[in-house]
């Protein structure tokens, strides 16, 4: 009678319900934050970025001039003994002669290519488009990253709900398998019932022990990408089904990821470094100037540099126009070609794979909605015969055992309905994730993880 009482207080349980704890409660935002704070593999997507821009700024500053200041102190002894008057100087430089001195030279020297223009401003504009690459570069990890992350989480949210409802049913199927050994003890069923109670049970227990060791496994996992420790208590919030929008236009959905914009970045790059290739057939033009200082002591360096004066200065225009280098330029411009060609089927590719992966999860969520639908139809019906049979039962139709049995069942059809249910929210937010990248990294953290 005591076993009768305590299966009975086990229902009374079940009819409050299964209450969520409201305690502290780990949730899908404070997930992808600490993952996110926490990716060597972000953080160094935007080094990359950094990288990226100081080799833009390099390139662009060769459209600047360059202006520089030199200068020499030296000590100069006329080994010549043949020249007895005056010195000899090229270009303002003292090269022989009878004076044997200290001498300090300055020179201020300017140079301006005109030619980088139609030469190195392609170039920089090359890296410029590299630079926007990385940008998008660093979104496909971080895209990457919360796809996985996505995926641990459900898989752990999926566990939470088998453990706790498995744990609801083997209580019932410890209570069914009590009363069968009491029934047994009077004689009242055969000893191949019992037996049969405590493979279910067995099995049960096995069926947890399994659940919680995935459960354990994906607490690792999300370990290793949040750097936090988790308890197998703590609790998870579920994903929430929200009425998910319909795309129309694959092709205009693709466009938008980053993926697909690396490709178009790249592809724009190699396009300005074709005509860089191009233009190399063209003459290089600089201006040049120079200013020169000269002085000299017999004495010491320092009246030397007292010394010193104006002696010349020169400016002109420099050009080189290339006759022969052996066809260098030449196959440049044919690589060139070859490589934007590369990146234009490399974009088709990208659209072809982005285009059946958006196509699969969509179809993939229709079918798990239908089944959701099912699943509830199917969980009302079980709720009605649980009804049904607690009516018999106090009408003395219907045994303790048929009720536990049949909350056993209704358990395990409530159990699908909500992994079911869940999964299709998995769905969405993968949805969500492939077809609205922006939106979603917004929505959960801000724009600002890829930014310079």
């Amino acid at each position: 009678m005591r076993i009768i009482l305590i299966t009975i207080s086990f229902l009374s349980v079940l009819t409050k319900g299964i209450s969520p704890s409201y305690g502290a409660c780990l949730t899908y935002r404070d997930v992808i934050r600490d993952a996110l704070d926490n990716s060597a593999r972000v953080r160094a997507k935007v080094e990359d970025i950094h990288i990226s821009n100081a080799i833009y700024r390099q390139n662009f500053a060769g459209l600047y001039p360059v202006i520089s200041v030199n200068s020499r102190l030296e000590r100069y002894e006329n080994l010549d003994k043949r020249t007895q008057q005056g010195i000899s100087t090229i270009s303002g430089e003292v090269v022989g002669g009878d004076l044997s001195a200290w001498r300090s030279t300055f020179y201020l020297w300017g140079e301006y290519y005109l030619s980088n223009w139609y030469k190195k401003r392609f170039e920089a504009l090359y890296y410029e488009k590299l630079k926007d690459a990385r940008v998008y570069e660093c979104a496909v990890e971080t895209k990457k990253l919360l796809r996985e992350l996505t995926e641990v989480y459900s898989s752990l949210v999926e566990g939470k709900i088998k453990l706790k409802y498995s744990a609801e049913i083997l209580l019932r199927l410890q209570g069914v398998l009590a009363l069968k050994r009491e029934a047994f003890a009077k004689g009242h069923v055969s000893y191949e019932d019992v037996l049969k109670a405590e493979a279910d049970v067995v099995n049960m227990d096995k069926e947890i022990a399994g659940i919680r060791k995935e459960l354990k496994e994906n607490l690792e996992r999300l370990y290793s990408y949040t750097g936090k420790a988790y308890s197998e208590e703590t609790e998870i919030e579920m994903f929430t089904l929200s009425a998910q929008k319909q795309f129309t236009g694959t092709d205009r959905i693709v466009e938008e990821t980053p993926e697909y914009k690396v490709r178009v970045k790249e592809h724009e790059a190699f396009q300005q470094k074709a005509r860089a290739s191009e233009s190399n057939i063209w003459p290089d033009v600089s201006l040049y100037g120079r200013y020169d200082y000269y002085g000299s002591n017999t004495n010491s360096p320092d009246n030397s540099l007292r010394d010193v004066r104006e002696t010349s200065y020169r400016a002109g225009i420099l050009i080189s126009f290339p006759l022969f280098d052996g066809g260098a330029r030449k196959w440049e411009r044919i690589k060139s070609n070859h490589e934007i060609k590369r990146q234009e089927e490399s974009i088709k590719a990208v659209a072809e794979e982005k285009g059946r992966d958006i196509k699969a999860l969509s179809a993939g969520h229709t079918e798990l909605s239908k089944a959701h639908t099912h699943y509830r139809k199917l969980a009302d019906q079980h709720g009605k015969m649980l009804e049904i049979t607690r009516k018999a039962h106090s009408l003395g139709e219907r045994s303790i055992i048929d009720i536990l049995e049949m909350e056993k069942d209704a358990l395990a059809v409530e159990r699908d309905l909500k992994v079911t249910e869940h999964t299709v929210a998995y769905y969405e937010k993968r949805l969500m994730l492939e077809t609205d990248y922006h939106n979603f990294h917004r929505e959960y953290y801000g724009n600002g993880t890829c930014k310079y």
